[in-house]
């Protein structure tokens, strides 16, 4: 049996079934893990409460950085660790976790995020993400965003090749609803910060879009699913630029 990692990990989860099994296992080593749900309907918090060092708590929600911050807060130790619900950190994040809190030489640990989907990473030029997901509880904080939250540190970042496994197992309708919505989100904090977007702007940056991720980025190497990639990025910077227009046109007439 391996010792416990003193430290917490949070989550936030809505309607997660299909993966919190998988993610919640890869973290039972972990001294307690905190989930904030914002209303499941499936079998997400039944899967949850299997596990002993899980704790669940509901919130209405609120916003991505809201809600993560919020799970943050109710977290007992001082170093935590953001895990998604289709996420799975490797036996190497684990150990440089482990390494991070017995050195204590540093605040964060940046490390990578890599895509796989339906069992296979995806074939592009594309490097993996890079983020800070297990820091000094004290030193983190978020803003307030909409979408696409980051968690902000103050202090020294160790920086790792070890990753987390991202499984997105969704399918292209769903990937392109996720889309549809997170434009919107983002058109939104774009609309707060009082930026626009101009007539250029929406009808060019589809193609370019399209082009960058396609050809530049090299999707074109994973066939058709490259493809609908390239497509559904596209679709997403077309319509958050549409709808912030909109969102200014509808202010000038008084909607």
């Amino acid at each position: 049996m391996n010792q416990t990692i003193a430290a917490s990990v949070y989550m936030i989860t809505l309607n997660e079934e299909k993966n919190i099994g998988d993610s919640l296992a890869s973290v039972c080593d972990f001294a307690e893990v905190i989930i904030v749900d914002s209303g499941s309907s499936d079998q997400t918090l039944t899967i949850a409460e299997k596990f002993p060092n899980v704790r669940v708590f509901h919130n209405d929600w609120p916003g991505f950085s809201e809600q993560k911050a919020y799970a943050m807060s109710l977290c007992s130790h001082p170093w935590v660790f953001n895990l998604d619900a289709d996420e799975v950190p490797t036996k190497e994040f684990l150990q440089e976790v482990r390494a991070l809190i017995s050195d204590d030489s540093h605040d964060a640990l940046e490390s990578n995020r890599t895509l796989i989907r339906w069992g296979q990473q995806p074939k592009n030029f594309s490097k993996n993400d890079r983020l800070i997901r297990f820091f000094r509880k004290s030193c983190g904080h978020y803003e307030v965003r909409r979408v696409h939250e980051s968690i902000s540190i103050t202090g020294s970042v160790k920086k790792t090749q070890a990753t987390i496994l991202h499984n997105e197992n969704l399918s292209l309708s769903q990937r392109f609803t996720k889309s549809n919505r997170y434009s919107e989100l983002k058109a939104e904090d774009k609309f707060d910060k009082n930026q626009n977007a101009s007539l250029a702007s929406i009808v060019l940056m589809f193609p370019i879009t399209f082009l960058q991720v396609y050809l530049f980025k090299g999707h074109f190497l994973d066939g058709v699913e490259g493809f609908n990639t390239s497509m559904n990025a596209a679709f997403y910077t077309y319509m958050k630029y549409a709808k912030l227009r909109e969102m200014h046109q509808r202010k000038a007439d008084g909607l």
